[in-house]
């Protein structure tokens, strides 16, 4: 029993970052129906950031430097959208996603130029660098904190998505992109937005993991976060948010169990889970057949 709740929080904590990836993943396929492969250069350079801001060790400090590292990323989507994505709209998915490729080439470099090669490493904050007990099992407090943030986090996204006029326009683009703008919706704006608030969940999950993991040039194609985020929005179901939330959530528990039952076989849960789901449920848990983003089902 102890060592199932140290599992469960572990494999939450392990979920929410790869979340917060996918759920930006998810709402630029939305309204652009691409899957930006520069999400990854984003993902970096939010870590890289907070590596470069954070001052000292007080969870001000510490959260601090995430937002700006969050804010930061979303400047650079925002000029990435105008200048990479925007011409290219219609030139069809395939151009899209070779301009993303373009993107996530020119971020890394970038990342190399100004922070270098040499790995970097980053602290916890003092007021989460240890743990605690509940019910015999050991709990991390960095652990609970990411679980409490990715909560956070996913209601914000539905509260945005489904409660406000932006996610009505961000659904409407979504869901019909010409009929949209024949409505009066600013669809740049809206394609604008969007990708700005995907990149700054890029940004604020690369600085999450900064105490996790060794900073450098690796994480943009990371075997831990990145990837897993690319698997986690095809077994969620393309465009789905909650879809995204369940399937991190999921994904991340089972890969703490394998690694605390089999840990030569940790890593290889997420192409297993993809794989069946390809092959039985290719649209995925909460999928459909359109591209439109959704909020419920």
């Amino acid at each position: 029993m102890n060592d199932l709740l140290t599992i469960l929080v572990t494999g939450l904590a392990q979920g929410v970052p790869i979340f917060i990836v996918a759920s930006g993943l998810t709402l630029i396929y939305g309204v652009l129906h691409v899957l930006n492969f520069a999400h990854g250069g984003f993902f970096l350079i939010g870590a890289f950031i907070l590596t470069s801001t954070i001052q000292g060790g007080s969870l001000g400090s510490f959260f601090g430097a995430v937002l700006i590292a969050g804010l930061g990323v979303m400047i650079v989507g925002i000029v990435s959208e105008l200048l990479v994505f925007r011409p290219l709209y219609k030139a069809g998915p395939t151009v899209s996603f070779l301009g993303a490729f373009a993107l996530f080439l020119a971020l890394l470099g970038l990342a190399i130029v100004v922070w270098g090669t040499n790995p970097r490493t980053v602290r916890y904050p003092d007021a989460l660098d240890g743990s605690f007990t509940v019910a015999g099992a050991r709990i991390g407090e960095y652990d609970v904190a990411m679980v409490v943030l990715g909560g956070v986090i996913a209601v914000g996204l539905w509260l945005l998505l489904s409660k406000t006029s932006l996610g009505m326009r961000v659904r409407a683009v979504s869901h019909d992109r010409t009929m949209a703008l024949a409505l009066g919706i600013r669809v740049g704006r809206v394609s604008t937005t969007v990708f700005a608030i995907g990149a700054f969940l890029a940004g604020v999950a690369g600085a999450l993991i900064a105490p996790v993991s060794s900073i450098d040039e690796g994480l943009a194609l990371s075997t831990d976060y990145m990837l897993p985020a690319f698997i986690v929005i095809i077994v969620g179901g393309l465009g789905s948010v909650p879809g995204a939330l369940v399937a991190a959530m999921a994904l991340g528990v089972l890969e703490s169990v394998i690694f605390r039952a089999a840990p030569d076989l940790s890593g290889f849960s997420y192409y297993l889970v993809v794989a069946l789901f390809l092959m039985f449920r290719p649209q995925g848990l909460f999928g459909s057949s359109s591209r439109s983003i959704q909020m419920a089902r």
